[in-house]
């Protein structure tokens, strides 16, 4: 293990024993006093219990302290006192609850304190006070297993990155940086997070980390007025993509001018956008698990062990374990040959499963192809052969681990738009070809000009109407309405719908597709979402019907889901239905599916102006072509004056009907 290893390991049993001794102080177990050595200020910790008792020997020492006063290193219990029926904030407060036995060995007055006191050494010449501190020290609970990982792969960043570790420390204290992190590992991005909000490992921690997912505008800051935590937004994983070009630097300006630090972190390099890798202070990147990793992992968790006679994993069977499998086999408590034992069974269900999808996680240079951290896709070959087994479902593939389901929904990209001056080919279909849409096509091209000043950063997208519920018979073109607005926006089009959400069967995995579809339609915004047929979800039921609690959990996770994209930016959302009166009420209202346009059946000048976008410049010969006598016209059913001279000659006889009667 290496020097900066050592010394993020150091600092994390240093912070564990910190707060164990600050712990100890609020319950009364010791007392402190601040002392001045050569102008520096430090805090002299001294035993408030009956250390008489203790014998020298560390051992036994520690099972009486354990047994007796283990209890004053919990944590002081919060009570909260609710607040009154008017609406008003809970009121928390904080006070020590006395864990404490009551015990002579405890709470001694003032004077029996110093006089123990005076008795500086123990029998073997050992500092009393100081050895009854360490007693204290030795029963901190140890750093937590994910904070040790996480802690060593960023060792392994600084690294190599070819920096001294005291210019990046003072990269990350007199300037307000922006860092960007890079690991090919399942998991790192959650276990970094983690541990930069819980620990204080990196300077100025602990942080109150804000998702720049969520940022939409300087009043998201007020949620945090409160907060006593130095501030951190974070750029994480794919959901990088889902802020670009302006939106991006209207967040990351926001963030920096407060003195706000930002992170953009990814367990894949193509993830980070170029405008923060290019304004980045300080760029860490990292390589896939190896022998060695894993070795330093024992020698921290299980520093009296003998690593050469231990069966660790070599660098290729490293490659394949992530760093979720390294927290669930080092577990506390668990011999070192057991914890090898599951690493090496979880190396092997990672390959079997890698093989079972046609992928190698093994071979390759790209650190974006880590071994356990981003699953294959499968091959061609193997997905188009008649022969091929079909895949183990989840409860017939040997217990290995549960891959990620596609939601089932289709991406569309927009057909280009043709140039200025263009001549010849087919134009594709867009809002403002359209017709017989009536207020949808005005909500459509009211929706363009908002996302073209969007894009110029006038305007913001709270205050753009995104969300729309179509409805109407079947066959009035509420898709062909959704791939003529993907065009006209030129943004991609996530089209799914209700059935193939319910193919899952079970809840979870309804659930699941529900939510994946939302995901992997922002992971491309801005983007449409199309959801077909959403009357499928149906209204909430009485608790009393059957199966109410399936459907209710349904209709519930779709208004999660719609309000989640309010509040995530670049998303437009249509539902199609045929039957409006059968989705909930609650799908209806302000900031869901809002905005509620219905699309009639064409009338006959709307179905004159439809065959005549289709038909294109024939449609001129047709309806200028001269009839050679009137025979031969009354005999064309298909002449367009034919159809409209009769539909007007129809209309004229129905009021002058009317203004007889």
């Amino acid at each position: 293990m290496d020097k900066v290893a050592r010394l993020f390991v150091g600092r994390l049993r240093h912070l564990a024993r910190r707060e164990a001794r600050r712990i100890a102080l609020r319950n009364g177990l010791l007392e402190v006093r601040t002392v001045d050595v050569d102008g520096h200020l430090l805090c002299r910790y001294s035993p408030a219990f009956d250390t008489t008792t203790l014998t020298g020997d560390p051992v036994r020492d520690d099972v009486w302290f354990r047994r007796n006063l283990g209890a004053g290193l919990v944590v002081p219990k919060e009570t909260s006192k609710p607040g009154s029926d008017t609406g008003d904030d809970v009121a928390v407060t904080t006070k020590t609850i006395d864990v404490m036995p009551a015990s002579p060995l405890v709470v001694f007055p003032r004077k029996r304190r110093r006089a123990i006191a005076e008795e500086v050494t123990l029998g073997n010449g050992i500092d009393r006070r100081a050895y009854a501190v360490g007693l204290v020290d030795q029963a901190a609970a140890a750093p937590l297993v994910s904070h040790v990982v996480a802690a060593l792969v960023l060792a392994r960043a600084v690294r190599s990155s070819g920096r001294s570790l005291r210019e990046i420390v003072h990269t990350l204290i007199h300037v307000t940086p922006v860092l960007a992190l890079h690991a090919p590992l399942d998991g790192f991005e959650r276990e970094v997070l983690r541990l930069l909000e819980k620990s204080r490992l990196v300077p100025g921690g602990p942080f109150a980390i804000i998702d720049a997912d969520h940022m939409f505008d300087d009043n998201h800051f007020d949620v945090y007025e409160g907060e006593v935590r130095k501030r951190l937004v974070a750029f994480s994983g794919a959901g990088v993509h889902r802020v670009t070009g302006n939106a991006l630097r209207r967040r990351m300006i926001s963030a920096l001018s407060r003195d706000f630090p930002i992170l953009a972190i990814a367990e894949k390099r193509s993830d980070i956008p170029s405008l923060l890798r290019i304004s980045a202070d300080l760029s860490l990147e990292t390589g896939k698990l190896d022998r060695r990793f894993v070795t330093d992992l024992v020698e921290v968790l299980y520093p009296d062990t003998a690593i050469e006679k231990l069966g660790v994993p070599s660098d290729p069977d490293a490659r394949w374990l992530s760093l979720e499998d390294l927290v669930l086999a080092f577990r506390p408590g668990r011999h070192v040959r057991h914890v090898l034992h599951v690493l090496a069974t979880l190396i092997e269900r990672n390959r079997g499963d890698s093989e079972d999808e046609g992928g190698d996680a093994g071979d390759g240079d790209d650190g974006d192809k880590a071994s356990g951290s981003s699953p294959s896709k499968t091959s061609p070959e193997k997905a188009s052969g008649s022969d091929e087994k079909s895949k183990p479902s989840e409860t017939e593939s040997n217990g290995r681990w549960k891959k990620d389901k596609p939601s089932g929904a289709e991406v569309i990209q927009p057909e280009p738009l043709p140039t200025a001056g263009e001549i010849g080919g087919r134009s594709p279909v867009t809002v403002e070809t359209l017709s017989g849409y009536g207020r949808a096509k005005d909500w459509a091209l009211d929706l363009k000009a908002d996302l073209d000043d969007y894009r110029a950063s006038v305007l913001a997208w709270p205050e753009m109407s995104t969300k729309l519920l179509l409805s109407g018979p079947p066959g009035t073109g509420k898709t062909t309405f959704a791939r003529a607005l993907c065009n006209s926006l030129q943004v991609p089009l996530v089209v799914t719908s209700v059935s193939t959400w319910l193919q899952g069967g079970h809840l979870n995995d309804v659930i699941e597709k529900m939510a994946k579809t939302f995901v992997e339609a922002r992971a491309m915004a801005p983007s449409i979402l199309f959801i077909d047929e959403i009357d499928g979800i149906g209204k909430r039921q009485p608790a009393e019907r059957e199966y109410a609690d399936y459907w209710n959990a349904v209709v519930n996770k779709a208004l999660e889901l719609l309000d989640g994209a309010v509040k995530s930016e670049g998303l437009i959302i249509v539902g199609a239905t045929n039957r409006p009166d059968d989705i909930d009420e609650a799908i209806k209202r302000s900031g869901r599916l809002e905005t509620h346009i219905e699309i009639p059946k064409p009338d006959v000048p709307t179905l004159a102006e439809i065959l005549a976008h289709h038909l294109g410049d024939d449609v001129t010969s047709l309806v200028g072509e001269p009839a050679p006598d009137a025979r031969s016209e009354a005999n064309d059913g298909f002449s367009l004056n034919k159809i409209i001279a009769d539909h007007l000659k129809e209309e004229a006889e129905d009021e002058r009907k009317g203004a007889g009667r």
